[in-house]
């Protein structure tokens, strides 16, 4: 993603730039680009458009913009938000006009969820810039995080940026948010630091329930005993729901095995698992001394015995304890 809007910011405008997936950080991102790039003409003012799409979307104006010459020497910009509310015959009459009338302007068409059977996405693709918006994952976004920070003059360690994304997950707009906050939080010393990000990083009532849920998952594999059956019942009085609990419980043993078993670098293992980060499996790599191999499996066979009981009717509470007394 960086090097493509590298190449956005420096390299002259195609015809169209084709710009769709989920992150809307990525989306906005492509936006603010476009707008700095319009704000160094001289003649910005004049060479940007921005329409909205709709079930009647009036193509005559939109086609009538395209078709305009631009003021100056530089490229008209026309922004087209919401493509996917259009219907897809007007998107493919856009398309095929586009194809006909090689212009000197730009059209961004900016879509959300597409959908590769769509015929003037076929189009588009023969002579557009391609942008997908994909959620970051793993290394990638722990490295998306350390940039973020070095490009505001800011220290962050690879333990505290996993630390971060543990706790504030991996959307990216709440991942710019809390940055952000971080930031200023630390404003006139370089490093941010662990106790930085305890300190001032927001968790949602659900992130709070499943780090509640992930200190009681740490206390199983410490073997320690009594003190995960009081967070269970904590979390059960709070009314956390017992099928919600039981699949951390299972990560937790699929960390221990990954953790005790893998021979490529916790980065790598914890991207092929999903993780977003290795935070979760540096911190575990200490305790899998306390499992045998056997242990391990015997428990994965355990939690598959608690998922039945409690779909048969079993009372969570009891299913839970007992799995938490045989892992421990």
């Amino acid at each position: 993603m960086h090097k493509v809007l590298a190449q956005l910011e420096k390299d002259p405008l195609p015809r169209v730039i084709l710009v769709h997936g989920p992150e809307i950080v990525w989306q906005e991102r492509v936006l603010a680009i476009l707008q700095e790039r319009n704000a160094a003409d001289p003649m910005g003012e004049w060479n940007w458009s921005v329409f909205h799409g709709s079930k009647d979307f009036d193509l005559e104006p939109f086609l009538a913009e395209l078709a305009m010459m631009p003021w100056g020497d530089t490229k008209k910009i026309v922004i087209l938000k919401e493509g996917d509310n259009i219907t897809a015959g007007t998107m493919e009459t856009i398309a095929t006009w586009l194809e006909q009338h090689p212009g000197a302007n730009t059209l961004a068409v900016f879509l959300g969820k597409v959908d590769n059977r769509w015929k003037y996405l076929k189009i588009l693709r023969k002579f557009a810039l391609e942008i997908e918006c994909k959620p970051l994952q793993g290394e990638a976004l722990t490295r998306y995080v350390l940039d973020y920070c070095l490009e505001r003059h800011k220290k962050l360690g690879r333990e505290a940026a996993e630390l971060f994304l543990e706790r504030v997950g991996t959307d990216l707009l709440t991942i710019h948010n809390e940055l952000n906050k971080l930031v200023n939080f630390t404003e006139g010393r370089e490093e941010i630091s662990s106790d930085d990000i305890l300190a001032i990083t927001s968790l949602s009532p659900g992130q709070i329930a499943s780090h509640t849920i992930f200190q009681m998952t740490d206390l199983i594999v410490q073997k320690k005993r009594q003190e995960a059956l009081q967070v269970l019942h904590l979390l059960l009085t709070a009314g956390e729901p017992p099928m919600r609990i039981l699949p951390l419980i299972e990560r937790q043993l699929r960390l221990v095995l990954a953790a005790k078993t893998s021979e490529t670098r916790p980065e790598e293992t914890a991207r092929q698992m999903g993780e977003s980060s290795a935070y979760a499996l540096k911190k575990i790599q200490p305790y899998t001394k306390n499992f045998s191999l056997g242990e391990i499996f015997a428990g994965f066979d355990a939690v598959v015995k608690a998922d039945r009981e409690m779909k048969l009717g079993t009372p969570g509470d009891q299913v839970l304890a007992e799995l938490i007394i045989k892992l421990t």
